[in-house]
Order: C-alpha cells, then sequence, then structure tokens
C-alpha cells in the first residue's frame, strides 16, 4: 500500500492510497468464499455454487462491500503509520477500481492543530470582594417565605379573590394567534398573571370556583420590571382579549408571618435576626461561587488570546448546533414560544459561531495543558464523583455507574473531572487580584 499526504491546512490534510491488485485480489476472494458459504441456489447444494455464476448475481454487492473493507483498513493502516488523529469520519472520494489494477483513491481528513501551549501560569485576573446588600437579603428571606407557604383547599366562599392560586384550562386567541393551555397556575390578583397572559390574573378576582368555558376578558399587559414580556403577546400589550376559563382547582395561600417562629419554623435559626445573618452568609457564598466560574471563564478568554489555533469546521459546525439548542432553551425559559415565533437560524448561527468556535478551541487548549502538565483523572476521582451524582439522584453509586457505563457515559465525565482539574491548576497558578470599593 502507498500513502501520500497533502496538507491543505493545520486542521485538514488529503490522503492519497494506493493498493496494489494482490491484496485487492485477496478481498475478493475472502469475499466470495464467504458469500459461497451461505449461498443456495436451485441445481447447486448449499457452499456449492461456483464463483462464476457467483460473479454473475453478486458482482456489484461483492464490489461494494470490498471497496468498504479495503477503505477502513487501509485508512486505519495510513493513520497509525502518519501519526494522524482524525476528529471527525474522512471524506472519501475518486475510488478506482478496476481487476488487475491497484485500487486508488482519496480522503479528506480533519484533524486537531498541533500547537504546543503557552503562558498559561500567572495570569493576571480582577475579582471584586462579594457584598451582600440588605434588598439581596430580604429577597432571600421572601424565597424562604415562599418555600414555607401552605396551599390550603378553599372552604366557605364559592368565588377566587386576590391571593388565591388558580389551575385553569384556557382556550381562546391572542390577537392572530390560538391560545389553549391545560392546567395553567394563575396567582389571582396577580398583575403578572403567573404562567398565563400577564394581566389574566387580576381578571380571574370573582371568577366562581366552578366556572366552566366562562369568557373572561382583560387587558394585556407587560411583564414586570426585570422580566421580558413574551414575543407573542408583545403586540397586544394594552389591548383587550377575551378568552374562555375552565377551572380545574384553586388553592388559598397561607402565606407565614416573617418573625421568630417562622425562623425557628425554617429549622435554621432561632430568630429572625439570627436567620437574617444565616441567609446573608449563603448568599455571599453564592456570590463567590459565581465569581469563581466568572474568573475561570475569564481566565480561558485569556489564554484563548494568547494561545493562536486553528480548530476543525467540522467540530465547529457540530458545536454551534449545541450552542444554538442552548439558545433555544434559554429563549424558552424567558417566555417565547419558539415553536411559534419564526427564528432567523441563519443568523443566529452567524452570531453565536464565535461562542461555538471558542468552546472548540477552550476544550483543545486546556487538553494541551493537561497533557504537558500530566493532570490524570483517578478511580477515586470519579468514584467520587460518581457519589455525588448518586447523592443527588437517589440512587446507588453502583446502580448509578453501571447506567452510565452501559450508555457510554462515563468517558465524557473522566474528560470532565480532568477539565476542572486542570482549572483548579491554573487558578492556584493565576495572579488575583481583590478589589474593593
Amino acid at each position: 500500500m502507498q500513502v501520500t499526504v497533502e496538507e491543505i491546512s493545520p486542521v485538514e490534510k488529503k490522503l492519497a492510497v494506493s493498493i496494489e491488485w494482490p491484496r485487492v485480489a485477496a478481498r475478493f476472494d475472502e469475499a466470495y468464499r464467504e458469500l459461497g458459504r451461505g449461498v443456495a441456489l436451485k441445481g447447486f447444494r448449499k457452499g456449492k455454487v461456483p464463483r462464476s455464476v457467483l460473479e454473475k448475481l453478486y458482482a456489484r454487492q461483492i464490489e461494494a462491500e470490498v471497496r468498504q473493507r479495503l477503505v477502513q483498513e487501509s485508512f486505519y493502516e495510513a493513520m497509525q503509520k502518519h501519526a494522524i488523529m482524525p476528529v471527525v469520519e474522512p471524506v472519501v472520494d475518486d475510488m478506482k477500481m478496476e481487476r488487475g489494477q491497484s485500487f486508488a483513491y482519496s480522503a479528506r481528513v480533519e484533524v486537531r492543530a498541533d500547537f504546543e501551549p503557552k503562558d498559561y501560569f500567572g495570569v493576571e485576573l480582577d475579582r471584586a470582594a462579594p457584598q451582600v446588600t440588605p434588598e439581596e437579603i430580604d429577597e432571600a428571606l421572601k424565597n424562604k417565605q415562599r418555600e414555607l407557604t401552605e396551599f390550603k383547599k378553599i372552604d366557605g366562599r364559592a368565588e377566587l379573590q386576590a391571593g388565591d392560586v388558580a389551575f385553569v384550562d384556557l382556550t381562546g386567541t391572542l390577537g392572530d394567534r390560538p391560545l389553549k393551555r391545560d392546567g395553567a397556575m394563575i396567582d389571582v390578583g396577580s398583575a403578572s398573571g403567573g404562567e398565563a397572559v400577564p394581566g389574566l390574573g387580576q381578571a380571574l378576582v370573582g371568577l366562581p370556583l366552578d366556572a366552566k368555558d366562562r369568557d373572561v376578558t382583560f387587558t394585556v399587559q407587560g411583564a414586570p420590571e426585570g422580566q421580558e414580556t413574551p414575543a407573542e403577546i408583545r403586540d397586544l400589550v394594552g389591548k383587550s382579549v377575551t378568552v374562555k376559563v375552565t377551572m380545574r382547582d384553586a388553592r388559598e395561600k397561607n402565606v407565614p408571618v416573617l418573625d421568630d417562629d417562622f425562623a425557628r419554623d425554617t429549622g435554621e435559626a432561632d430568630s429572625l435576626d439570627e436567620l437574617r445573618e444565616k441567609l446573608r452568609e449563603k448568599v455571599s457564598a453564592q456570590k463567590e461561587k459565581e465569581q469563581e466560574r466568572g474568573l475561570r471563564g475569564d481566565l480561558v478568554k485569556k489564554l484563548l488570546e494568547t494561545n493562536s489555533f486553528l480548530v476543525a469546521p467540522a467540530l465547529v459546525e457540530r458545536q454551534l448546533e449545541v450552542v444554538l439548542q442552548r439558545a433555544r432553551i434559554q429563549m424558552a425559559m424567558r417566555g417565547i414560544d419558539v415553536r411559534n415565533v419564526p427564528l432567523d437560524e441563519d443568523r443566529m448561527k452567524h452570531d453565536l459561531r464565535p461562542e461555538a468556535v471558542d468552546e472548540v478551541r477552550s476544550f483543545f487548549l486546556l487538553d494541551s495543558i493537561a497533557n504537558k502538565e500530566k493532570v490524570e483523572v483517578t478511580e477515586a476521582d470519579l468514584e467520587k464523583r460518581l457519589a455525588e451524582m448518586a447523592r443527588e439522584r437517589g440512587k446507588n453509586t453502583s446502580r448509578l455507574k453501571a447506567e452510565l457505563q452501559k450508555e457510554n457515559r462515563l468517558e465524557p465525565i473522566r474528560h470532565q473531572l480532568r477539565e476542572e482539574k486542570t482549572l483548579d491548576l491554573l487558578m492556584s497558578r493565576a495572579n488575583i487580584t481583590v478589589k474593593r470599593d
């Protein structure tokens, strides 16, 4: 076998492969022998059909199988001989196969760029001292209050009132778009309306608990400050709409008073002042974690600026789909119905491509640093992570490990751990300046 390698770019190579006829002929012999053992034709005993007959009936099938086998085994040999590590499947073309002549083909393959990581220790980073405001403590206290809020079945009245929570089926139209929601949760009397259209919550005050297909008219409102109004109703803000409402269930909220008894009910403190201090510590710790994530992102960004190298286009395209799906999920979490709102995906891909490129580059950069610094993931590291995952999921560690192994998901966890250990090493050797106001 003869192989010539042409470098098209630092991340793409072209191989020209030629396999001499004796080897090709041997593969044909093997293929016809294997075929002959299982073929039964009228007039011949099983396994005794002459090759000339098999060639007349199965020549095209056998030739395709031989081509595929020769390409697979020769490409692997070429990769080993020339130390080429493809990152995606090769693109094979220009195949030429004629009896008595060498079988030739070419293959374009994208590879990992060969580069030496540099200047990754001593990166200059700035971090602000975490500050917790009274407003943030108040919000944490409200969240704790919501956690202990009780929802009781409504007794002694037949209509909804402000402060209730209603579960309703909605049908109708919003402008020229159909509306159908089953079991939507509504904060009755709320300007935001909970999960449904902003403004509906206020209109439900006084609605009978047994209402069925009741017309409810209300004025669509924009989302509260700090939230984004869903795109599908943005042009309806300030306009009056009518929808049909059917009650499924309703609950009365029993909101606890913020006092020392409330603090004791949480099981975290003996007084409201002590609870506020505990929450301040939690908020501060959360801010430190967020700062740590931000610092790691800043560190990787600076390393990418220092280390310039290309990545395979196919990997970028693959990662671009991941980034695009992540963007869709984020839009959905902001209340944008991506199923009904037309998206300019070409524009989104154009805008998100740099992010995809950086994510692929960061993977290879951190992997190269890990190789250079001999960062390894031990079995103890893996077992510790699996134990954490098992606790979070309420599963047995051994069973979880067996499930992940069956689904081929252990290796990605090893890669993630190796990346985390590499970032730990880089952060421990960075120059971090704490800035105080």
